[in-house]
């Protein structure tokens, strides 16, 4: 069997349809041809295109899975920054809470009150709280007089107490303030109250006077020893 007609078979036997005795004549000529052997080598070699078309569709596979993870870590991110982001303002909304946004304290933030009055003429204010405050006093301007009063943060939290609150046993907190009502400002008040509205509590009036117990040996001692800022 010459060459031109086991090429013509080679297809077929390539495809496993030939016949067997055209399969037996093909593999008798192909022992002893090295080209014919080359041929069929050359079948089994992809096409140039369909070759070209597996190194695309590999690279497209890249290219999608690249853009999925570039997509994925973008969110990542996005996610990320949003939840510090939360999370920064949440530290600082509580912060700003405890520390800068105060609130008058009313009745029952008190633990207990206590005055009296001195011989000089001075009023003792002394207070306990049950809850952590800024301990800033002022003096509010109402019809019926001038209110002494305690300012406490929005949220009540112990965290940010300094070391002379945190002294006190039980996280109470004790305030004090001395001051004569007659001379306190430039304008003489009618009334001076410690407390705001129904929590409000007479010391003096100018009509009649102090409205307070005048204060025991121990304690005109005490409240004449005593200085703003200094801890008992």
């Amino acid at each position: 069997m010459n060459c031109k007609i086991v090429q013509d078979l080679l297809p077929l036997y390539h495809d496993g349809v030939c016949s067997e005795e055209s399969r037996a004549a093909v593999e008798a000529h192909l022992a002893g041809c090295e080209s014919c052997r080359r041929t069929l080598t050359d079948m089994n070699a992809p096409l140039p295109e369909a070759e070209g078309k597996r190194s695309e569709d590999g690279a497209a596979v890249v290219e999608r899975v690249a853009r999925e993870w570039r997509r994925l870590w973008r969110r990542a991110l996005l996610t990320g920054a949003i939840a510090v982001a939360a999370l920064s303002l949440g530290i600082f909304a509580l912060w700003y809470s405890v520390t800068q946004c105060i609130v008058p304290m009313d009745s029952g933030d008190y633990a207990y009150l206590n005055t009296c009055v001195l011989e000089s003429g001075e009023i003792c204010v002394e207070a306990g709280l049950n809850r952590a405050c800024r301990n800033t006093i002022y003096f509010e301007k109402e019809e019926d007089g001038d209110h002494l009063c305690i300012n406490r943060p929005l949220l009540p939290l112990n965290i940010f107490l300094d070391r002379g609150d945190l002294m006190f046993p039980e996280d109470l907190v004790v305030v004090r303030w001395k001051f004569d009502p007659r001379y306190y400002s430039s304008r003489k008040p009618e009334r001076v109250y410690f407390g705001l509205r129904e929590d409000s509590a007479l010391l003096w009036s100018e009509e009649d006077g102090y409205a307070v117990s005048a204060a025991t040996e121990t304690e005109e001692a005490f409240w004449n020893d005593w200085f703003p800022g200094h801890v008992y």
